[in-house]
């Protein structure tokens, strides 16, 4: 019986995917992969030679689909920093603002403020709609859906202040105090307005 003395091929299989951002906010993306076969007395220097040049040749068929320029070296291809076109430096995006830590319970009224923070699943707000066309002020600006209680924005303390503590944040739109001082103002005008 003939038995064959030929070892047993390697195949290899290479893959990249190349990922350009091409305008703010918007990336697109490459992906091409090879498959090779390498006799089985190759040796480890050779496979990893030829899988590095399938790579190389992978890259640039990924810059290329991609539109970016690149460069080839002696180590290996490298996208160029500013091969985009038109400006892709997104702006910078500034960070919500943290809210200011809530003092100690002030009253029934602040630890109702200080719930819609903690439990906003809890909370319906309308004053989205009042702004939007529902002109009802007597309506509350958050109401919990439990037992419905409800806060304005539109009632003022006895010095003329908005009536809400300065701390609390609507954590649904992310409004500060000052922002909803000016939703209740502009409630209150539509409501006058009537």
């Amino acid at each position: 019986m003939a038995t064959s003395s030929k070892p047993t091929d390697i195949r290899v299989t290479v893959a990249r995917r190349s990922v350009a951002q091409v305008a703010p906010y918007e990336s697109e993306e490459a992906s091409t992969s090879v498959e090779f076969s390498m006799e089985g007395d190759s040796t480890s220097e050779d496979v990893i030679g030829e899988a590095k040049a399938w790579g190389d040749r992978i890259a640039t068929a990924n810059y290329e689909a991609l539109g970016v320029g690149y460069e080839i070296t002696e180590v290996a291809v490298r996208r160029l920093q500013k091969s985009l076109p038109g400006n892709n430096e997104s702006p910078a995006v500034a960070p919500a603002p943290a809210p200011a830590a809530p003092p100690p319970s002030g009253g029934a009224q602040e630890d109702l403020w200080r719930d819609i923070m903690n439990n906003t699943d809890k909370w319906f707000t309308n004053w989205p709609d009042q702004l939007d066309g529902d002109d009802n002020p007597s309506r509350p600006a958050y109401r919990r859906s439990t037992d419905g209680k409800g806060v304005w924005l539109t009632r003022k303390d006895a010095a003329g202040s908005a009536n809400f503590p300065s701390w609390f944040v609507c954590p649904k739109t992310g409004k500060t105090g000052d922002a909803l001082a000016e939703v209740g103002r502009q409630i209150r005008a539509k409501a006058g307005a009537k």
